[in-house]
């Protein structure tokens, strides 16, 4: 996960100078790509054949390790997703995040950095279920550290943040690594994304590519989700019409119906969900290295060159978006007088074959917090017309801080 070098660059690219195709250079090095039809081929060549790096100990020793390919991998973690969405999975998600908003109730807090919080407490335990408090700890700090990096942008750290960046990274490695030798000695067995890891790969992988396995998982809900689920909450505390539409779909349904259909059960929700998704997708400049020499619309890359796609751009595409600037949940409605294109027109979530796992998931997740928001909690903005959304690596509302509050006791007795 990348963003832009310095602050302006993605303006630049949205301005008048940029190639009308979508596929161009910017400077000498990095190849833009960000036509979705260019960037959605470039990804399928790109990783039509990856596998995971040979093991560090075959590395010393000058030898090939099993191939092991992510497509295993991936296949893996989507067949435990299935069943991570059920419903007594999704009961236990939504309440980890109610835990964690209820943690929070009524102190002064940002906003932003509470979704990532929410998010990444309530996700790891579908990562890596069973951990101790103190291991659970760990886990966090490398999440703070690592959106600490990306926040700071390049050379933004002290010297002390990035020893303790080191520190927590470490830490993370080494609990991980604990978990997967208790797992394989028989001492226990979770409904995870790690289970299957142990299961069936771990003889092919190694330890220190099953570590690295799990170890991506978690570098990946520590940023895109809760970036997005800050834009979620921004939508709902600047839009109350939509937040008072919502309540009345939550209400006139019960929670149990959402944990049992997800988001079928609150298609309202579900919407609002697909446009904060089209409208903040994260991150919003991707660095891809070439695997293979690729040829992207005559423009030629040899192995080990980067280039450069943006979801978010993909996503407010004027050749194939109405208005695509405007927050409209709406556009997603059956009657809508102009349907979203789809596709790979829409890829708040990536391209194939490396799209994210937890897609379906994290839409859901989404929805599920907006109820949580809309029923049992609401946030109380401290300055509510300086809130704004920057676009930096990821969009970030800023000034957008507050207090958590309960909801009345008639809304809570709605749900």
């Amino acid at each position: 996960m990348t963003g832009p070098d310095d602050p302006d660059l993605l303006a630049d690219l949205r301005g008048p100078d940029a190639e009308h195709d979508g596929v161009f250079w910017h400077g000498d090095r990095r190849l833009m790509v960000f036509d979705a039809d260019a960037a959605s081929r470039a990804n399928a060549e790109n990783f039509a054949d990856l596998t995971l790096p040979d093991r560090f100990v075959d590395q010393i020793r000058g030898r090939r390790s099993p191939v092991v390919s992510w497509r295993q991998v991936r296949s893996l973690w989507l067949s435990q997703m299935r069943v991570l969405g059920e419903e007594g999975h999704l009961r236990a998600l939504a309440d980890r995040m109610a835990a964690v908003l209820d943690d929070r109730r009524d102190q002064h807090v940002d906003f932003a950095w509470l979704a990532h919080e929410v998010m990444f407490r309530a996700l790891v335990p579908v990562v890596l279920d069973g951990l101790s408090t103190s291991d659970q700890a760990w886990l966090a700090r490398d999440a703070i550290a690592k959106l600490t990096r990306l926040d700071a942008g390049p050379g933004g750290q002290t010297r002390r943040q990035q020893w303790q960046a080191v520190v927590a990274q470490a830490h993370t490695g080494r609990v991980v690594r604990k978990e997967i030798r208790r797992r394989a000695r028989g001492g226990r067995t979770r409904t995870d994304l790690t289970q299957p890891i142990v299961d069936r790969l771990l003889p092919a992988l190694g330890p220190d590519r099953a570590l690295e396995a799990v170890t991506t998982v978690l570098t990946a809900i520590a940023g895109p989700p809760g970036a997005v689920a800050g834009c979620l909450m921004y939508e709902l505390a600047k839009r109350p019409e939509w937040a008072a539409t919502l309540a009345e779909e939550f209400a006139a349904g019960s929670v149990e119906r959402l944990y049992r259909s997800g988001t079928r059960s609150a298609p309202i929700a579900h919407r609002f969900v697909k446009e904060v998704l089209r409208m903040w997708s994260a991150p919003l400049l991707m660095t891809r290295s070439a695997r293979v020499p690729l040829t992207v619309r005559a423009h030629r890359l040899a192995v080990g060159q980067h280039y450069l796609v943006s979801p978010y751009l993909v996503n407010h595409d004027e050749r194939h978006w109405s208005d695509p600037d405007t927050f409209d949940p709406d556009r997603w409605s059956a009657g809508a007088a102009r349907r979203p294109p789809g596709g790979h027109y829409y890829v708040p979530f990536g391209w194939a074959p490396t799209a994210c796992i937890g897609a379906g998931l994290g839409s859901v997740q989404l929805v599920l917090l907006a109820q949580l928001l809309c029923t049992r909690f609401r946030l109380e903005l401290r300055a509510p017309d300086a809130a704004r959304v920057s676009l930096g690596a990821v969009p970030r509302p800023l000034d957008f801080d507050g207090w958590v509050r309960p909801r009345g006791p008639a809304a809570a007795d709605a749900t």
